[in-house]
């Protein structure tokens, strides 16, 4: 699980750095940039290796393509979002998506033994409705709600990501690294066309660049290999459940960064953080109790 919370600790990082690029940098360009960097990185890893990679890869092409359109959709929501409506309400509501998607998959595997998952899973949705409804007395346009759709959207395919990831793992034998080394393929063809718009040349300095590969390293190569290892050791539900802590990792570096995020959405996100600790509390002692009755 260690995998899972360094997972959570550069993620953070990484989405408030996402939002403040996002004031001087296109999102796409950086989309584009920071994908291709970790396309290069992981492919180096892996440089022994690439033929017998990209064969076992083919041999599983339609999975393959799959995957590679997950990931461009959580892609483009984490590089446009945060910048729309503000990186502690982005990380709120897509990892707070996901682990509610994560808790319901749990509730709906074994309904009989999973009741507490689903009323985590109904917790955290009330939570989400009603960190909506404030933010949006708070600001109301259709850039908030193009953002709040993009961060739920993202929540829904990085779970989707984690359960196609499993799949490649167990039909063709790939590690981490190999896993990521051959995702990013369609995120760039997709990135291209920003480079034929009319003044993105501007962009084309050495310190966007810089903070670009600084962006790649924070957000595509640390946490996503760290999220890949968690992978290799736990469900895909378990790590969805883990990574739904970021929300408040982000607040707490927002507010260093920006000083804007309210006492309301702080609340929110602490209240959030008690309701996954209880959880584990719970199962934790749940599973001593078992081996007590075997004893």
């Amino acid at each position: 699980m260690i995998y899972s919370f360094i997972f959570v600790m550069v993620s953070a990082i990484s989405i408030v750095f996402v939002q403040k690029l996002s004031l001087t940098i296109p999102p796409f360009f950086s989309l584009l940039v920071t994908s291709f960097i970790a396309l290069i990185y992981f492919n180096l890893v892996n440089i022994n290796k690439l033929k017998a990679m990209y064969q076992a890869c083919w041999g599983q092409k339609k999975l393959w393509l799959i995957t590679m359109v997950t990931v461009l959709a959580m892609w483009v929501c984490a590089m446009t979002a945060p910048g729309l409506i503000g990186a502690s309400l982005y990380a709120f509501l897509y990892f707070a998506w996901r682990g509610m998607v994560a808790f319901s998959s749990l509730s709906l595997q074994d309904w009989k033994k999973k009741r507490v998952e689903f009323c985590c899973a109904m917790l955290i949705l009330l939570l989400i409705i009603g960190n909506l409804i404030y933010a949006m007395n708070i600001s109301f346009s259709q850039k908030d709600l193009l953002g709040i759709g993009i961060a739920l959207m993202g929540g829904t395919s990085a779970f989707i990501y984690f359960k196609q990831s499993q799949q490649l793992l167990k039909m063709i034998k790939l590690s981490a690294t190999q896993i990521l080394a051959v995702r990013f393929y369609l995120t760039i063809l997709f990135s291209l066309p920003i480079l034929f718009q009319p003044g993105i040349s501007k962009n084309f300095t050495i310190n966007n660049f810089t903070s670009l590969t600084i962006l790649a390293f924070l957000s595509m190569i640390i946490p996503l290999y760290f999220a890949q290892k968690a992978l290799e050791k736990i469900s895909a539900e378990q790590h969805a459940i883990i990574s739904s802590l970021c929300p408040v990792a982000t607040a707490i570096v927002q507010e260093f960064t920006f000083g804007d995020v309210s006492i309301v959405q702080g609340g929110t996100y602490l209240l959030y953080s008690i309701i996954i600790g209880s959880y584990y509390l719970f199962k934790n002692n749940m599973k001593k109790m078992e081996v007590r009755a075997l004893i």
